[in-house]
């Protein structure tokens, strides 16, 4: 059974008709069709209580107007029919349903690989100052105990604001104008950390990188969200956050290479930062010969490899589409349906084609309206920035109204720990390593190149935890587990003893850490998606801040101490964790 709906919007739509769009809340009802047929026969004149919710702020109708009403037709999935004749007959299907039939094949499998690699060029740069702390770099920006911490701090500071910003932004632009940006702005200011010449402007480089990698990583996991089945979203966000390993491996393989092979010894070394650069001058290590008879040091050659993953990234997504979610929610229904369309002939479900996408239900309710800059020149762009502003403090405001107050306030937690837990100890094993965790002649960036390949094992169980434990106890299992590992250190007093505790906690630790990305995605709407995760990990950065500072003060007095810290903060996020819901399998319109 197929059926053709005429509507007729004549006046001022110049006689032109539409095709049926209902929301999700009409979806259904046998109502439905009654309902927009009364309100057809008149014109816009005769619908003021919904025309509002028909045109955008620009006085511009939502529903793309049309010289007829063409057949649609929507076909069941996998040769099962999902609605009944007449629910096609007069409503077609909302975006969910749509996704359904567009179903997971060939397009997710691209846009995942593309997401996977940003996700993996995150991992480089943020994993990536670990490494440079410990190099030539201490005497060549003349880095003291505490200004390691402040270093790598700093990347995590411009990250708090990034995801805030960029999060926001990415729900008012869009997911892939706004993920390109961010990953240019981390290349760009990336690659300038490598010619710094002070620590100042080190730091400066550092913190504005970190605006860009906070964007990306919240925005990725929104964007990849939105082109997903229900049942397929775990395996593929799974495959995204596995990327992290990725990312972990090639940052430590470059490490070894580039730092490694011209590594300064730290063997029969003082403390003292001064005697130390003064012996290492002589010596000339950390250094790479050039063909002009100079030598560059070798940590500035990594800090720009280090950059490239982001470009290649933004480079790439450049080639796939925005997502058809987001467009829906902006009324660009035509858009989105030609991109489900293009999505489902990739994947071998034309009968999609003459489907009817219908908008899910806050497109007609609650929209924001657009506000029409006017000008030219720097007014102009004064007035973009503060349109976006305000819109970023709205989309920040509204995460602690209604029913998205428990979740933004509980996930806050859970965030804050792990991120303390997780990347105050990740960021500071070499520099413990280089004092008494290892022995002075094992090679830092070898230990650190195993510890990034035991998460392979990690992400093996979260691929099997995710969709059977569900989200929630995977990330709970994770964060005991990893706290229990962290503890147990204070036995081991050996070298092969310390890579194994670290290789255990890294493989264990990731686990988590793709739970909750997952958990954090599902639980908000889409009008909200990308500006709760992108607070949510600003949250996350401010635990990592006070982490790194703090672990880099109390390793002075006591290498031990951040090792505790980690695991009391570890254990508290385990526990805040039990008071998420569960967020497998369910619909995230």
């Amino acid at each position: 059974f197929t059926g053709t709906v005429k509507i007729n919007m004549s006046g001022r739509s110049s006689g032109n008709q539409s095709p049926l769009l209902l929301s999700a809340g009409e979806k259904r009802s046998g109502d439905a069709f009654n309902s927009f047929q009364h309100k057809g026969k008149g014109k816009y004149d005769d619908m003021d209580a919904d025309f509002d919710s028909f045109v955008d702020g620009e006085g511009v109708p939502l529903l793309e107007e049309e010289e007829e009403v063409g057949r649609r037709e929507v076909s069941g999935v996998d040769g099962v029919d999902t609605l009944s004749a007449f629910e096609r007959s007069t409503r077609g299907v909302i975006f969910e349903e749509a996704v359904e039939i567009v179903g997971a094949g060939r397009s997710q499998k691209i846009l995942c690989m593309l997401c996977g690699w940003a996700n993996a060029a995150d991992a480089v740069e943020m994993l990536g100052i670990s490494f440079i702390i410990t190099t030539l770099a201490e005497c060549d920006l003349d880095l003291s105990e505490g200004r390691k911490g402040m270093v790598t701090a700093g990347l995590f500071i411009g990250m708090m604001f990034g995801g805030w910003l960029w999060g926001s932004l990415a729900d008012k632009h869009g997911r892939k104008l706004t993920l390109i940006m961010a990953l240019l702005f981390n290349t760009i200011f990336g690659a300038a950390s490598a010619f710094a010449t002070s620590y100042h402007a080190f730091l400066f480089f550092r913190i504005m990188s970190g605006l860009g990698v906070g964007g990306s990583i919240p925005i990725v996991f929104t964007y990849m969200t939105e082109f997903l089945p229900v049942k397929k979203r775990g395996v593929y966000l799974s495959t995204v956050a596995a990327f992290w390993m990725v990312g972990s491996i090639i940052v430590a393989a470059l490490a070894w290479i580039v730092i490694g092979s011209h590594e300064c010894s730290h063997s029969n070394i003082s403390d003292d930062i001064e005697i130390r650069c003064a012996a290492w001058f002589v010596s000339e290590c950390g250094r790479i010969p050039t063909t002009a008879g100079r030598s560059l040091p070798a940590w500035r050659l990594f800090v720009v490899l280090c950059a490239a993953p982001s470009f290649i990234a933004a480079v790439s997504l450049s080639f796939s589409p925005e997502s058809p979610k987001w467009l829906a929610t902006q009324g660009r229904l035509v858009e989105a349906e030609e991109i489900l369309r293009n999505m489902a002939k990739k994947n071998g479900r034309s009968s999609f084609m003459h489907g009817v996408l219908l908008s899910p239900s806050n497109v007609l309710h609650g929209r924001e309206k657009r506000q029409k800059v006017t000008g030219e020149g720097v007014s102009a762009l004064l007035s973009r920035i503060w349109i976006s502003l305000k819109h970023i403090v709205r989309a920040t405001r509204n995460l602690f109204k209604g029913t998205l107050l428990r979740p933004t306030l509980v996930l806050s937690v859970v965030w804050f720990m792990l991120s303390m837990g997780f990347y105050g100890l990740t960021l500071w094993l070499p520099n413990y390593y280089q004092h008494g965790g290892i022995d002075a002649n094992t090679s830092v960036y070898k230990v650190s190149f195993f510890v990034a390949l035991a998460n392979l094992p990690g992400n093996m169980f979260a691929f099997w935890a995710i969709d059977r434990l569900g989200r929630r106890m995977t990330l709970v299992i994770s964060m005991l587990v990893s706290a229990l590992s962290v503890f147990s250190i204070f036995g081991i007093h050996s070298t092969i003893g310390t890579t194994v505790f670290s290789c255990f906690f890294s493989a264990v630790s990731v686990a988590g850490w793709n739970a909750l990305n997952i958990l954090s995605t599902e639980k908000f709407p889409t009008a909200q998606r990308a500006a709760a995760f992108g607070f949510l990990a600003a949250i996350g950065r401010i635990g990592a801040i006070l982490g790194n500072v703090g672990f880099g003060e109390m390793s002075g007095a006591d290498p031990t101490l951040p090792l505790l810290l980690a695991g009391c903060a570890l254990c508290i996020g385990a526990l805040s964790s039990l008071l998420v819901a569960e967020t497998k399998h369910t619909n995230i319109g």
